[in-house]
């Protein structure tokens, strides 16, 4: 927790926040509505806020980011609006941080662990989302619950795949370039670490079943 909730990463998560906020707000002004939710501006900054940072300050980001946009601009609309964003927005957030970390432990999937965390959260968030959705929708139209879920969780998916490709291309691609310039050990110090253990611990297998006493440094 100390490593996480240090000045770096609360002051990422903080621009992050408004960067999703001023992104969304302008892509809305600039190609309306539909556009705006295509392309889900206010979804990668709170990836990288939950990867970046960590769980807790990816969900703060998640919870904050639709909350200060509605404060602000008045949309998301309240409730059948602001309500299953702020949901879907948080498990973005906490998911990514906390799955990153899970695999990140495994040497399976430690090279894939921020890509992996993402993909399921992606799917996690929408469909959480689409369950609070149905509910407004039955309510508001009188009609079956199972058939609003059937129609909003389709539509989680396909009114914004140019927002899901856009996300697993820059986000991976943002994280490499970090790597590449050294940033990211500054956020992700162990990133590196994992590694360096499970090579050490097979080393210390392989000499252990050799016989073999262990090269000093």
């Amino acid at each position: 927790m100390k490593k996480t909730f240090n000045t770096l990463n609360i002051v990422t998560t903080a621009m992050l926040c408004a960067l999703g906020v001023i992104a969304a707000s302008t892509l809305h002004h600039l190609a309306g509505q539909e556009t705006a939710s295509l392309f889900s501006a206010m979804h990668l900054p709170v990836f990288l806020a939950g990867i970046l940072c960590g769980p807790w300050l990816g969900l703060i980001c998640g919870v904050l980011s639709p909350l200060v946009s509605f404060m602000s601009g008045g949309r998301p609309p309240f409730p059948n609006g602001l309500i299953p964003m702020m949901a879907e927005l948080t498990v973005y957030g906490f998911l990514s941080g906390m799955l990153r970390r899970v695999f990140l432990k495994n040497p399976k999937t430690n090279k894939f662990s921020s890509v992996l965390a993402l993909i399921i959260s992606m799917v996690a968030g929408r469909v959480l989302s689409a369950f609070i959705s149905a509910i407004f929708l039955a309510v508001n139209n009188q009609t079956s619950y199972f058939v609003n879920l059937g129609v909003s969780m389709l539509g989680k998916f396909t009114s914004t795949w140019a927002g899901i490709i856009v996300q697993l291309v820059l986000i991976p691609a943002i994280l490499f370039a970090l790597q590449r310039s050294g940033v990211l050990l500054k956020y992700l110090p162990d990133s590196l670490a994992v590694p360096k253990v499970i090579k050490q611990s097979k080393t210390e297998e392989q000499y252990g079943q050799s016989g073999q006493d262990q090269p000093t440094e």
